[in-house]
């Protein structure tokens, strides 16, 4: 029992519907840049490494000269902020190490080893502890905590802002209760320590 195949046809799209990825190039016209790539190649891609140098200085000198209080048990107030900072620069170098290596291309150019890194985020992240901690005494923690987490979460493409809101204020209320009750720190209780 044979069975006979006839060619098979498949419909082509219609010219109008495929998409035309050409670039023009020729008199007066120029060539797409990839947006991916673009920000961060040249010297704006020393940008973050030097923010995370800086920020983890600063953290590393705020670890070492912290006084703690003479019943302070080991590891101390310092540990934390030290540890957060060492990571920092251990961050900052690697990124650092990525820049002067920089993949080469197969036309001899130098690539971009920052390209999966999105400024956006960061910044709108950065803006927003700049607010925090600028709000932090006069709002106090469970407020000014709820607008950081909100803040980062909207950063990173959360957009159900109510359902942002409540989980931002529920870690900021568990954050606050885990510093008075664990800890027996009193986080700055802002406009709410003078409402109620």
């Amino acid at each position: 029992m044979s069975r006979s195949e006839g060619p098979v046809s498949v419909p082509e799209e219609a010219p109008e519907a495929r998409e035309d990825t050409r670039v023009p190039d020729g008199p007066g016209t120029t060539a797409a840049v990839d947006p991916e790539s673009a920000p961060w190649s040249g010297p704006a891609r020393w940008v973050v490494p030097a923010l995370l140098a800086v920020v983890g200085a600063v953290a590393l000198w705020g670890a070492f000269t912290v006084e703690a209080p003479p019943n302070a048990t080991r590891p101390g107030p310092g540990a934390f902020p030290g540890a957060v900072g060492a990571l920092l620069l251990v961050v900052a170098a690697c990124l650092a190490v990525a820049g002067l290596r920089g993949s080469r291309t197969g036309d001899g150019t130098a690539g971009n080893t920052l390209s999966w890194f999105g400024a956006r985020p960061v910044l709108v992240v950065m803006a927003g502890l700049v607010v925090h901690v600028a709000l932090l005494e006069v709002l106090g923690w469970l407020l000014a905590g709820a607008l950081l987490f909100w803040v980062v979460a909207y950063a990173f493409g959360a957009r159900a802002h109510l359902r942002d809101a409540v989980v931002a204020l529920s870690m900021s209320a568990a954050v606050q209760v885990g510093f008075s009750l664990g800890l027996g720190l009193s986080l700055p209780g802002g406009l709410l320590e003078l409402v109620l």
